[in-house]
């Protein structure tokens, strides 16, 4: 290859196009101000991308193979000639007249070997640079945001229409290989030095979705129209539960605390008993515990949960989370402390303050606080009048705090140095979930949904390079 005719090309269409935008610009560009440097630096970047797209199409013309036949696969294919294609590239979009090979045994199938060398596939109309950058994007910014920011800024310039093309065809491609993306990238990722314990969360967020159901929100004052059978129609969009796994490792620091050191994650779309997510996180926490040396040393393993039915019942019943130590959410806990004072003395009065305040700092400090608590819940229900709305409200509490209180070693997990609040997942429900697919608004099918989720996931766990290694790697052997 001749460097030289590359750089040659490169050159002369910079040149060429800084020529020709300076002849034909209106602005005066023998003096320096805030006009001329905006003009000059549009000038510059219109002639490097000239440049780039002139240096990268040498590039591919002179790597094009051109011979009478070739093999590929065990089938044989004549060349007839050249075909055009636009590619979309970094630099923006360049036009190539690549060789085209013919089969004239096995349905007429045709062969582009630069398609092939680049890894561009049938219908693709991108590299795969250019597709990184906009599924990378895409996690972050809906696609009219992400046409609008590289129309500002970039070089490559895609419609619309090409990012969310895309996000569906790449994503749809992710998704078939998630298994075996997630077994490669898992079993190299190394856990952080000091790490001591591995905490698992789970956690689900409600997403709208465009399927007919029942809607939250205010009730509906107005006519409600009906179908034929009688029966009120429902919305055309419903909310949906999906759901988020995090594993997160952590040491302890030099004053007995828990330091988080980072976190990887996992996300699903809303799935009837969601299989593929308990499927996916199970993986997830497996492959996480499973590559830590803890040369000798214990590793605790902790399951922080919130107390839903779904997620207990899933803890319970799972091989993979039944050596891991569980532990209701501290913050989860003292939400139903509050409601209990709020029940037994009323909302803001002084009285439910000091009971909550007296009870929350006992937790932390008092092994037996949760049996206590339900002591002094039924003592309170007993003794006090209460109204109906308020006895139900606090016989929900006494049912969270007896059922719970095994699942309450808040004292001995402070001890050790462990985390007792799920803020990482917490925190990855809102940051992976709600800001990118719960904004006014949006309506998601779970399929495309889930192109956008997986892609966020994986660049919220900063695993999202060894991911993209990954699928060009598995599609390449395809």
């Amino acid at each position: 290859m001749s460097y030289n005719k590359i750089l040659i090309a490169a050159m002369d269409a910079f040149k060429q196009n800084l020529e020709d935008f300076c002849q034909k610009s209106d602005v005066e560009l023998d003096s320096l101000n805030e006009k001329t440097l905006s003009t000059m630096t549009q000038g510059l970047m219109n002639a490097a991308q000239a440049a780039g797209q002139a240096g990268l199409s040498q590039f591919l013309s002179d790597h094009d193979t051109f011979q009478s036949t070739l093999s590929c696969n065990g089938k044989k294919y004549r060349f007839k000639g050249t075909s055009p294609n636009d590619i979309l590239t970094l630099f923006g979009t360049i036009s190539i007249d690549r060789a085209m090979y013919y089969n004239e045994n096995d349905g007429g199938e045709c062969l582009f070997p630069l398609d092939r060398a680049i890894g561009m596939c049938k219908d693709d109309f991108a590299t795969l640079e250019t597709r990184d950058m906009i599924l990378f994007a895409s996690s972050s910014l809906i696609p009219q945001e992400l046409y609008e920011l590289l129309n500002k800024c970039s070089m490559c310039r895609p419609s619309r229409t090409a990012i969310q093309n895309i996000i569906n065809k790449d994503g749809a491609q992710l998704e078939l290989l998630r298994d075996e993306i997630a077994k490669n990238v898992l079993d190299d990722q190394k856990a952080p030095e000091n790490t001591q314990a591995i905490v698992a969360s789970l956690d689900g967020v409600n997403v709208l979705l465009r399927e007919p159901g029942k809607k939250k929100g205010r009730k509906n004052t107005r006519p409600i129209k009906s179908v034929d059978n009688g029966a009120t129609e429902l919305s055309p969009t419903s909310y949906h539960n999906a759901m988020v796994g995090s594993v997160s490792y952590y040491g302890v620091t030099k004053e007995n605390k828990a330091q988080r050191f980072s976190s990887i994650y996992t996300a699903r779309m809303p799935e009837e008993k969601a299989p593929i997510f308990k499927h996916d996180f199970e993986r997830l926490v497996t492959q996480t515990s499973d590559n830590i040396d803890m040369s000798g040393n214990d590793l605790h393993k902790v399951l922080l949960v919130d107390g839903h039915l779904m997620i207990k019942g899933f803890a319970e019943k799972s091989a993979v989370l039944k050596p891991f130590t569980k532990l209701i959410d501290f913050y989860h806990t003292t939400e139903h402390l509050s409601k209990a004072a709020e029940a037994i003395f009323g909302a803001k009065s002084s009285q439910a303050q000091w009971w909550y305040t007296k009870w929350r700092q006992a937790l932390k400090q008092d092994e037996k606080a949760p049996w206590k608590i339900v002591l002094s819940m039924k003592g309170y229900a007993s003794r006090y009048k209460l109204s109906p709305k308020r006895q139900k409200g606090l016989k929900t509490e006494i049912t969270f705090f007896a059922k719970n209180k095994k699942h309450m070693s808040y004292v001995d997990f402070l001890e050790k140095g462990l985390p007792i609040g799920s803020g990482p997942i917490e925190a990855a429900a809102k940051s992976i979930v709600k800001q990118r697919m719960c904004r006014s608004g949006m309506r998601w099918s779970r399929e495309k949904g889930q192109y956008v989720l997986s892609v966020r996931a994986y660049v919220k766990s900063g695993m999202w390079n060894r991911v993209w290694e990954q699928y060009k790697s598995l599609k390449k052997a395809a």
